[in-house]
């Protein structure tokens, strides 16, 4: 009976660790299945995704460039045209030809001047009835070397326009004033003066830094002729390139006609 008992205890503890092994292998199972199902479907999902968004933008970069780059050729050829147009306008305005006048003046071209005003006239104001001869070119060399000027504004009313500068040089009221009493001085005292030694005095007045500058505010008045602006020479234009020289010519004119 022993016996017996002991067969049946034995296979049934022999029965009770089979369960658990197969109990265990299901467990197992369980835990290595649903990891791997999750990973997976992780993994597979992301990179396709990104894939997808990564083709669309890159294809919109592209259009974008293309886009900007006409654009901006499209604005560079509007204002090159609207560069050479301004240019064109400018050249032919008043404004232009009293810049050009004036430079031309401080620069001593004198083909430049005459494009738009008669140089002999403006030199003549200053040395009118003078035989200036070889003595000329370092008078204009005294007379302009401190020449300077800003334009102001403009009224244009047809063929007939108003430049307002206020132009700086030297003081030509002290430079004439000593000039004349010096040259008076000499004709009193029995003296015989040639045309060059009166430039020639007249020169070392101007070179003379004691006369100063002197600023002052003008009316150029221009005319249209033949498409083209022209600087009219009467005392606004003398005086603004010569300051004070009107009031020294007005003084004498009144002494001489006394």
């Amino acid at each position: 009976m022993k016996k017996e008992e002991n067969k049946k205890s034995s296979k049934n503890n022999e029965a009770k660790t089979k369960a658990k092994v197969e109990q265990k292998k299901d467990i197992k199972v369980e835990k290595t299945e649903v990891p791997k199902t999750e990973v997976k479907a992780e993994t597979v999902a992301t990179p396709k995704t990104e894939s997808k968004i990564k083709g669309t933008v890159t294809i919109e970069r592209k259009d974008k460039k293309s886009y900007t780059k006409w654009i901006g050729l499209f604005i560079t050829i509007i204002v090159i045209i609207a560069v050479i147009v301004g240019i064109v306008f400018f050249s032919k305005s008043p404004y232009y030809a009293v810049m050009r006048t004036f430079n031309a003046l401080k620069n001593e071209n004198i083909n430049v001047i005459n494009s738009y005003v008669s140089y002999e006239e403006i030199m003549d104001s200053l040395v009118e009835g003078l035989d200036v001869g070889d003595e000329m070119s370092d008078l204009e060399k005294n007379c302009f070397s401190e020449f300077e000027y800003k334009i102001d504004s403009i009224k244009t009313e047809g063929d007939t326009a108003v430049v307002t500068v206020e132009t700086t040089n030297k003081n030509f009221r002290n430079a004439l004033t000593k000039w004349t009493q010096s040259i008076y001085q000499r004709f009193i005292n029995g003296e015989e003066i040639s045309n060059e030694q009166g430039i020639s005095l007249l020169n070392e007045y101007l070179a003379d830094e004691s006369i100063g500058t002197m600023s002052v505010t003008k009316e150029i008045m221009l005319n249209k002729v033949e498409n083209q602006w022209k600087l009219n020479v009467d005392e606004n234009l003398q005086d603004a390139i010569f300051p004070g020289l009107s009031e020294v010519v007005n003084s004498i004119d009144a002494l001489t006609t006394d």
